[in-house]
């Protein structure tokens, strides 16, 4: 289950707004999306709606720039190998030029168009009227009337923004010329479940919970769009006898205000909880808005990103053409997060090999957008089957073809296929040298939901928006135990993850479950990676004692 897109881009990784209704435990007998209803993609909206013609000049417009940064190769490198830049060192060499932003502040503010800046961003805000916005970039905006008659605006037909010559420098991007969002929640209420503590033990966490491992020291901090209830945090607190909820929470106003109770922050809450009980908790709150999102990314980053911090996102939408610019501006803000030590899970969606179902294509093979980006992990969803003992017995990639639901994978058509993403299974007959996901899975069949308490009640809920939080928690326990052996933090997952798939013969336990069974409704699971599972489910005792060997490894 995935929130959707980060970015406005989407997350993710987006663009457009979610229109949603709650599920409701009568829908519990098919699987169902957690404050979701189908959303059209913006292209569908704008070719199926009614162009209302140029919107007024005098319509304030807000958008979004991405800064050219410095020696970005250089970041790269140091990033796809796991090491951690220290901020200062980042600001000092890898982020943009302060002088070099001030001077388009200036050129811009001449045209009529605010710059708005926090140094070390890879985000400006550039607000400013629909007349000088045109002006300046070149894209002609109308209103528009979609086919259920929801007004929006966007840019008419495919217009790329032009960059004045003497801002190329500094702006290589600009998005959010549309106020149609596509962002959206995917967890799925089911009549079946499974406890947090049976999969405590199906992932064989309790020996490294019983060894003291709780998540002391991290921070796991969570970007939302639809509020979380406390009193359904205590209520679930009081019946799985965990400490009390203490969850910090921002807000502004410049990233608008979450939908209401939906589900989905309940339930990321709840997991991470329940298995890395004192990490602490951390909630940004965002409209689901293509441009709040990417700005409430930018200051949950900032603000609480470094080498103990853990985030969970399950904010998505698909990879579509006209996406590529905000991905990017996504993808410069993860970047800087990955290099300075943050790990970054993201749920890879919920439509199978089949991102875009969701917004009306259920035929083109397409990823998801924010669990596409280099820089963080994606996280594919499996069935599980519990021994008859409890604990592991055994799993399958999750692909549901009556419902059209499984964990999404596939090939990127945005990113190249990064340096660090290599080992068995990798290069297959489907590879075209671009970014493959997911990276890892867990739990995300609602046929094999989580127990969790939303709106009061009891429900099972699956979808990889649970399973994003539990790598998160796994991540969280790990860190608290590689700091008391004086070892860095994990930091950006991928290059140690995939380094054990390479050397599993060498560590002390085999770190996944190599699941090879099962399809994401196109994508067969097979021995080693695959598009269905990734690199397969944790094992957290294995991972516990296997992330030492890689940090010896790497002089860590």
């Amino acid at each position: 289950m995935r929130l959707v897109a980060l970015l406005g881009l989407a997350v993710t990784a987006c663009a457009p707004a979610v229109a949603s209704h709650p599920a409701t435990p009568a829908d519990a007998g098919r699987g169902t999306v957690l404050g979701t209803t189908p959303r059209l993609s913006l292209q569908t909206a704008i070719r199926e709606g009614r162009d209302l013609g140029p919107i007024a000049p005098s319509t304030q417009l807000h958008l979004e720039a991405a800064l050219a940064g410095r020696d970005t190769a250089t970041l790269d490198a140091l990033t796809g190998r796991g090491v951690q830049v220290s901020t200062d060192e980042y600001l000092q060499r890898f982020a943009p030029a302060a002088g070099a932003v001030s001077a388009a502040r200036v050129a811009l503010a001449a045209q009529g168009i605010t710059l708005s800046w926090s140094s070390g961003d890879q985000l400006a805000a550039l607000d400013g009227d629909a007349a000088a916005v045109q002006r300046v970039f070149g894209v002609a905006v109308h209103d528009f009337v979609a086919p259920d008659g929801e007004r929006f605006h966007a840019s008419l037909g495919a217009a790329t923004p032009r960059i004045p010559e003497e801002l190329r420098a500094t702006i290589t991007a600009v998005t959010g010329f549309e106020d149609w969002t596509q962002r959206h929640l995917s967890a799925v209420r089911s009549p079946r479940g499974v406890t947090t503590a049976e999969m405590a033990a199906f992932y064989n966490m309790n020996g490294v919970r019983g060894g003291g491992a709780d998540g002391g020291g991290i921070t796991i901090a969570l970007p939302e769009i639809d509020s979380f209830s406390q009193d359904d945090l205590d209520a679930f607190a009081s019946a799985s006898n965990l400490p009390h909820f203490d969850v910090e929470v921002h807000r502004s106003l410049q990233w608008g205000s979450p939908q209401g109770v939906k589900g989905e922050a309940d339930l990321d809450l709840e997991i991470v909880h329940a298995l890395a009980p004192a990490a602490k908790l951390v909630v940004y709150y965002s409209s689901p808005d293509n441009t709040r999102v990417l700005r409430m990314l930018q200051a949950l980053l900032d603000e609480q990103g470094g080498p103990h911090t853990v985030v969970s996102s399950s904010i998505g939408t698909c990879e579509t053409p006209d996406l590529k610019s905000a991905a990017q501006l996504e993808e410069n803000i993860i970047r800087a997060a990955a290099g300075k030590g943050t790990s970054i899970f993201s749920a890879s969606g919920d439509r199978g090999a089949f991102d875009c179902t969701q917004e009306g294509d259920p035929q083109t093979l397409a990823v998801d957008l924010d669990g596409s980006l280099p820089d963080v992990t994606s996280v594919g969803g499996t069935a599980v089957f519990l021994a008859n003992g409890g604990g592991y017995g055994s799993e399958a990639a999750w692909g549901e073809p009556v419902e059209q639901w499984g964990g999404n994978g596939g090939l990127s058509s945005f990113w190249t296929r990064p340096s660090w993403q290599r080992g068995p299974g990798v290069d297959n007959q489907f590879s075209n040298g671009m970014r493959q996901t997911p990276d890892v899975s867990g739990n995300a069949d609602a046929q094999s939901g989580w127990e969790v308490i939303v709106g009061g009640a009891q429900h099972k809920v699956g979808g990889t928006s649970a399973a994003a939080p539990m790598w998160a928690a796994i991540t969280a326990l790990c860190d608290q135990l590689l700091m008391q052996q004086h070892h860095q933090t994990i930091g950006f997952a991928n290059p140690g993850l995939y380094w054990m798939a390479e050397n599993a013969a060498s560590l002390p336990a085999p770190p996944f479950h190599d699941i090879t069974t099962g399809t994401n409704l196109f994508y067969a699971a097979t021995p080693g990676w695959d598009y269905a599972s990734g690199l397969g489910s944790p094992d957290v005792g294995a991972l516990a004692q296997d992330w030492p060997k890689y940090m010896e490894s790497q002089g860590r």
